[in-house]
């Protein structure tokens, strides 16, 4: 009993020790809350595991927020989703899933994040937890949007909105929902709706008054100001620049400095002062590479305010500058999750085993396997689909030329370990887009030499990424990323190789992956029939394929056509079954049950676009 009452005495001293430290931070907070998590796993499970709980969820919070080392919210996150999962409290299941959804967006995991987000959007439902459900809404916004997924983003944030209106303990959420919806409207181009949306976020937060507050109303000024001159309204623009020019200082935060700069160096340069706008904007970037949040959104700026100004040389350069920090935050992500996962692999325990009942130390191996959220080849799968959304809605590309490899490879006499470890491998071919910035890989236009390279660069940033990882198969699938763009002529890249140089494994690859992206409509040219795909495949016989592999490979693609009614069902199969599109379909569903006062779900949107229903998958 005196034991109990002295561990229980402990985990008030680390509650209230957290909570102070989130009131008043600390220079060492970092060292603060690893060691709280440390003396946490010294306390019994079975002691008050609802105050354990929302320590791991303060510490998990505090990791992120204070943004030094988001990835140490990684663990505490998992523990804490674990232990509720446990417990019979559905609300702070749901505030632990919402917490570990946002710890991995910014640790660059979106695909386990929308995951745990979908998860606690059917919670929040399920018990009618208005605020719950808001919350997960602008976060599920969040998620897409790191993902460039800006149509499923936009409606997310419309969503969250919709639920609050009218709600005055609501209103502050709202705001958020509006200025969140009005900045994935820019990237859409849907100027009229995000400047309404702008308008009505910064109506609902007139007068902010915190730092927080008024950082919040700089950002969203900055949206306002983008979205004014994409319309040419340069005098209003102005206005809004000014404004958050004279609200940064308030804010206390060198991102509403860095964010100020970039509104007021764009309108300089749209009002012809060039030289002065450019100026004030390279000061901002300079600021924004040491402050990592801002610089994908400065960069940007500065590639608008470089193209607006005459200087495609400098948008250019700025676009690769943006391509290496997507390349290096997402490597560095990935790396970060593979060590995580065989870091649990190698200490499985996460409790000293002397304090663990029967009970605990079962929950204690579930915590350890949930820690990470998915094994290593899972988190690859995640990455690559997420990358593969911003060229393909559904993300079954990958599923579909690696279904076909298998397939392909099968034809070469291959046995049934090596097609199996070709499908699994190819998936990840064009893992190495998730370093190619958005603007890019949806660009309408055709692209410049310049930005073809840049383009190009996935191939060897993939190649380069899953060399570093532990996956069984991880040799096979640097070989397939980095040469599945080679040509049997020797005119492919990144190495220029020719013929059997090039790895089997790659040119099967680069054969399916032709054919599958013919026959789907890109942004700049229509979709291929079947049979005018395997004309162009015949046409490139011995130029881009190898025609051992053309000849296997055209009678094969015509038998599976008379053997599916809709060949890329059957090819796609797999991608239909990842926790990922489970989850994209769960919030489809959501966004189709009606909302009061808004009419029914089919009733036509505030604005003409893309809804999120397009771009998810079908239903099972």
């Amino acid at each position: 009993m005196v034991e109990q009452t002295s561990h229980q005495q402990e985990l008030e001293s680390i509650e209230s020790e957290i909570k102070a430290n989130l009131n008043a931070p600390r220079a060492d907070t970092l060292v603060l809350l690893n060691d709280a998590l440390r003396k946490l796993k010294y306390i019994p499970l079975h002691v008050d595991p609802k105050r354990r709980i929302n320590c791991l969820i303060d510490i998990a919070h505090q990791f992120f927020h204070q943004g030094q080392n988001a990835f140490g919210g990684v663990e505490p996150a998992a523990m804490a989703v674990m232990l509720a999962g446990e417990s019979d409290d559905r609300a702070l299941l749901r505030r632990a899933l919402t917490l570990q959804g946002v710890v991995l967006v910014y640790t660059n995991n979106p695909g386990d994040a929308i995951t745990a987000l979908a998860r606690a959007l059917e919670i929040a439902e399920e018990i009618n937890d208005d605020v719950g459900k808001v919350g997960v809404w602008i976060n599920l916004g969040q998620a897409f949007y790191e993902s460039a997924l800006y149509a499923d983003a936009s409606d997310c944030a419309q969503r969250a909105s919709f639920l609050a209106t009218g709600v005055a303990h609501l209103r502050s959420l709202k705001a958020v929902a509006l200025a969140n919806w009005a900045l994935y409207c820019l990237h859409l181009q849907e100027y009229e709706a995000g400047l309404n949306g702008v308008r009505d976020a910064i109506g609902l937060s007139h007068s902010p008054e915190t730092p927080a507050d008024v950082f919040a109303r700089v950002i969203a000024e900055g949206t306002h100001t983008r979205l004014l001159l994409a319309l040419g309204r340069l005098g209003e623009a102005a206005e809004r620049a000014q404004i958050a020019r004279e609200l940064a200082p308030k804010a206390r935060s060198i991102r509403a400095d860095i964010s100020a700069a970039c509104s007021e160096g764009l309108v300089e340069v749209y009002s012809g002062l060039s030289d002065v706008g450019l100026s004030r904007a390279m000061a901002a970037l300079e600021k924004a590479r040491s402050v990592k949040p801002q610089l994908r959104e400065t960069l940007l700026a500065l590639v608008q305010a470089n193209e607006r100004a005459g200087r495609p040389e400098r948008a250019l350069a700025l676009h690769r500058e943006l391509t290496l920090h997507i390349r290096k935050a997402q490597h560095d992500s990935i790396v970060k999750h593979q060590e995580l996962h065989l870091q649990q692999l190698e200490a499985p325990s996460q409790f000293p085993e002397q304090l663990l009942t029967n009970k605990e130390a079962e929950l204690s191996d579930k915590i350890a396997a949930q820690t990470v959220g998915v094994k290593q080849g899972d988190l690859l799968e995640q990455i690559a689909f997420t990358a593969e959304m911003r060229d393909d809605p559904t993300g079954e590309h990958c599923y579909r030329v690696a279904k076909l490899s298998s397939l392909l490879a099968r034809q070469l006499g291959q046995s049934d370990d090596a097609c199996e470890t070709i499908d699994l491998a190819a998936r990840l071919h064009d893992i190495g887009k998730v370093g190619i910035p958005d603007s890019l890989m949806q660009k309408p236009q055709p692209l410049s030499e310049g930005e073809r390279q840049i383009l190009r660069t996935h191939a060897a940033t993939g190649a380069d990424l899953l060399s570093k990882t532990k996956v069984s198969y991880s040799e096979l699938a640097s070989d397939i990323a980095r040469h599945h763009h080679e040509r049997w002529d020797g005119n492919g890249y990144p190495e220029g190789i020719s013929g059997s140089a090039i790895p089997l494994a790659a040119r099967i690859v680069g054969l399916c992956d032709s054919y599958d992206a013919l026959t789907h409509e890109k942004a700049y040219r229509r979709a291929f029939s079947s049979d005018e795909a395997v004309s162009e495949i015949l046409r490139l016989r011995e130029l881009q394929f190898d025609p051992q592999l053309v000849d296997l490979f055209v009678p094969m693609v015509m038998s599976l056509r008379g053997e599916h009614d809709n060949l890329d069902d059957f090819l796609g199969a797999a991608a239909r079954q990842t926790a990922l599109n489970v989850a994209r379909q769960k919030i489809a569903e959501s966004l189709a049950k009606p909302i009061a006062g808004f009419g029914p779900p089919d009733a036509p949107s505030p604005v003409d676009r893309r809804v999120i229903r397009r771009t998810l998958p079908r239903p099972l």
